[in-house]
């Protein structure tokens, strides 16, 4: 072709718009979409909010933050931004988010930066201080509450509290307390991860039992003490008459997944006037304790004055005196019980004494030494223990050498069924006097498929010998040795447990894998178990708290700590 100059202009003419053209579709980098954005980085600027911030992407016209917390999604909350830093607000404290920006150009977004991590910090939660209740009143989980002094819940109030709650006691103000009386409730409903927690106002390591003093229930079932009035245990001018109940459902209201910790109060050094964990007074059945825990209490842990509340699912760790204890005409049942005593506890200052022979169980019909009573006072106690695990120290811990298992006594009657009593220096099980053995020979006082292993002595050999009866082979009663191979896990006598190293499940080959009373039908009892729950108690072919074929209903929950 024969070449001119017009052709040369028109050559370099259309190169000139081609060249236009590719700049104007293309970046420097000959790429329509943009860099990845770099020097990606997340700060924590409150309890709900974090600055996300990252370099410049000269390529970008603009930037999307995408944000995912507890493992969802990732999800776009910003898009378009212009500027390289986004406040990300109103977010839950105590939580971790991850982030991840991308350059955007036009249509074309970039991939995803490096993933970074932020974790909000837990925000302090509101204080507030209780002294009394007279109206319905709710307690919120973000926020922390104080009892001072003898708070009572009264003028028929409900005190709703939110799973995860936690309330302290004033260590400044002796006894200070929570008090639900007659004609007023407590909802106290937690859950196995959000229990409700009542404990000391001191920092771990300088706890001790009888910090704070306790919760009082006080309700309208009958009791068999005669007298009128019959004051609650506690100091003159807090205490509260309980007498004349007539009511044996009465509803008190619900504890569940509830732990009590470092509490009782011994306000008189020793004369009967003590504030335990949990006292339950004329407390009726309408009432519920399912999933409740008591570690360090400075008196006893669960203590029934009459009345018939059912229980389930507890535990007791560590008692300043007994673990259950009954008294005044009490007819509950209860079912999945745990107690453990491995030490005697040191209580705070100037709060009183703890007993020289804690015991798993004790109880009375009604104690002749008070007002209104005498051993054949009715409707006798008569309270249904059954599937128990109740352990104790071993020898050397108690001065003097003391310490049972159970002990029933001045004329009560009940039923103890399915359990294990082991390592307490004393006795297993003793029946104190001739009123409660009478009982014990009319079936009132039925004792059944129960374990006994390496207490100081199985039963105690009372005046007329009560511990032949118990042991003559007919009551499915069980004498073995060597209880820690019981359990799946059991620290030695004197070693410290941790929650960990409790585990009340059997252990393969365990003796209390059989021999439990697998049928009621037939026996006293069975007219004894009628709709506990909802339902009859279940009788189980294994002994003791722990079913072996199903979870672990106290893990997770319940802690162990003495201080």
């Amino acid at each position: 072709m024969r070449t001119t100059a017009r052709t040369i202009l028109s050559i370099a003419a259309g190169a000139l718009l081609l060249a236009g053209a590719a700049a104007c579709s293309s970046d420097s980098t000959g790429s329509s979409t943009p860099d990845v954005p770099s020097g990606v980085a997340a700060v924590v600027s409150s309890p709900t909010a974090i600055r996300v911030q990252w370099n410049q992407v000269p390529n970008a016209t603009g930037y999307r933050v995408e944000r995912t917390a507890a493992g969802a999604a990732y999800a776009t909350v910003a898009d378009n931004l212009t500027a390289t830093v986004y406040d990300d607000t109103g977010l839950a404290p105590g939580t971790s988010y991850s982030y991840r920006i991308h350059s955007v150009r036009g249509g074309s977004v970039s991939d995803a930066s490096q993933v970074v991590n932020a974790s909000t910090a837990a925000e302090a939660p509101k204080v507030r201080t209780l002294y009394g209740i007279t109206q319905s009143t709710t307690l919120y989980a973000d926020s922390l509450y104080v009892l001072s002094g003898y708070v009572k819940v009264s003028n028929g109030a409900t005190l709703t509290i939110q799973p995860g709650t936690r309330i302290v006691g004033d260590t400044l103000t002796p006894g200070s307390s929570l008090w639900i009386l007659r004609g007023s409730k407590i909802q106290a409903v937690g859950t196995a991860d959000k229990p409700i927690v009542f404990t000391s106002a001191r920092t771990a390591d300088n706890r001790k039992p009888g910090d704070w003093g306790g919760i009082v229930i006080v309700g309208n079932a009958p009791i068999n003490r005669t007298a009128t009035p019959i004051f609650t245990e506690g100091p003159v001018g807090a205490a509260e008459n309980y007498a004349g109940g007539s009511s044996w459902t009465d509803n008190s209201g619900t504890l569940k997944y509830v732990r009590v910790e470092f509490a009782g109060y011994d306000v008189s050094n020793g004369a009967g006037q003590e504030l335990n964990s949990i006292s339950s007074y004329a407390v009726g059945s309408g009432t519920t304790y399912d999933y409740v825990q008591s570690m360090a209490g400075l008196d006893d842990s669960f203590e029934f004055f009459g009345g018939a509340v059912d229980i389930r699912h507890m535990v007791s760790y560590e008692a300043g005196d007994d673990h259950y204890d009954w008294t005044e005409g009490y007819r509950g049942r209860g079912q999945y019980l745990i107690a453990l005593q491995t030490t005697v506890v040191t209580p705070r200052a100037g709060t009183g004494t703890v007993s020289s022979d804690p015991r798993g169980f004790e109880g009375d019909g009604c104690e002749n030494d008070k007002a209104g009573c005498t051993y054949a006072n009715t409707p006798y106690s008569q309270p249904v223990w059954a599937n128990f695990t109740v352990i104790g120290p071993g020898t050397g811990v108690f001065s003097p050498a003391d310490g049972n298992g159970a002990v029933i006594r001045r004329g009560s009657a009940g039923t103890l069924v399915n359990g294990v009593i082991g390592r307490w220096p004393l006795y297993g099980i003793s029946i104190r006097d001739a009123a409660t053995k009478a009982l014990l020979d009319a079936d009132s006082l039925t004792i059944r498929n129960v374990v006994l292993s390496d207490n100081g002595s199985n039963f105690e050999p009372a005046g007329t010998n009560f511990g032949s009866v118990l042991s003559d082979g007919t009551r499915g009663i069980r004498e073995v040795a060597g209880v820690g191979a019981l359990f799946t896990a059991l620290p030695a006598a004197k070693a410290v447990p941790t929650a960990a190293t409790l585990d009340w499940t059997p252990a393969a080959g365990s003796a209390l894998l059989t021999g439990g009373l697998s049928s009621f039908a037939g026996t006293k009892i069975a007219g004894r178990v009628t709709s506990f729950f909802g339902a009859d108690m279940p009788a189980t072919a294994y002994v003791g708290a722990a079913d072996p074929a199903a979870a672990k209903w106290w893990a997770g929950w319940t802690v162990y700590a003495t201080r």
